[in-house]
């Protein structure tokens, strides 16, 4: 009985550091992934300044030459 249950504690050992390597495997691709998608956000941040400092200037421009 002993030697049973020696064998089986041993398999549930051996799932349990497979489920923990997967576990930080997705942890290491989740990272991955939150430092492209802060790139993303920082990308799309200056684009957007960009942009309505274009369309800022544009206006500005139109609104002197009709004299508004």
């Amino acid at each position: 009985m002993s030697e049973q249950i020696h064998e089986q504690l041993g398999e549930i050992k051996g799932l349990l550091k497979g489920l923990n390597d997967k576990v930080d495997g997705l942890d290491s691709r989740l990272e991955k992934q939150d430092e492209r998608l802060r790139l993303v956000e920082k990308r799309s941040i200056t684009n957007s300044v960009i942009t309505s400092g274009v369309i800022s200037i544009g206006i500005a421009f139109v609104k002197d030459k009709i004299g508004v």
